[in-house]
């Protein structure tokens, strides 16, 4: 049999995972802002996307707003794949997805309810949320190198076209 202490450990445990689930969606959400941010204000300043409106001329800030744009829209396509829920097949009874028939959850969790039965239930849980994190993670951290990519894009977009 577990003891509480066991359990209070994997509950804190489970709910560490789900809060960093939550801060990798806020960081999405963050990035889709400032990239929104910026577009608006270079539009406001003045055109950066150059190969939009120009022949191509092959110039540095010409080449340079192809980049921009392509690491901008690389930057949006990793924080859509970050906030995209994500769920792992065989969920816990932690997990609100895996109680597709709430009947029979019910009666799974009537009567008795072990120690182990509810270390194993958490066990599980903290194995898919922190699946859930890694994936999330990976596609942030590429975010946030798309984002610097598109920030330096702009700078130098700027600078070149003064």
């Amino acid at each position: 049999m577990a003891n509480w202490t066991e359990i209070e450990f994997l509950r804190t445990l489970n709910q560490t995972f789900y809060d960093q689930v939550k801060t990798a969606d806020q960081k999405a959400g963050y990035i889709c802002t400032f990239l929104t941010i910026l577009f608006a204000y270079s539009k406001d300043q003045g055109n950066v996307l150059l190969f939009l409106n120009q022949p191509a001329s092959w110039s540095p800030a010409w080449l340079l707003s192809l980049v921009f744009a392509a690491a901008a829209c690389f930057s949006i396509a990793c924080t859509v794949l970050v906030i995209l829920p994500r769920t792992r097949s065989g969920g816990s009874t932690l997990f609100w997805g895996a109680w597709n028939d709430p009947q029979a959850q019910g009666q799974r969790l009537s009567g008795e309810i072990s120690d182990d039965f509810i270390k194993a239930e958490y066990v599980h849980n903290i194995k898919n949320l922190a699946h859930i994190c890694q994936a999330k993670y990976r596609f942030v951290s590429l975010a946030f190198r798309g984002a610097a990519a598109t920030i330096l894009c702009y700078i130098l977009i700027v600078l070149l076209t003064r």
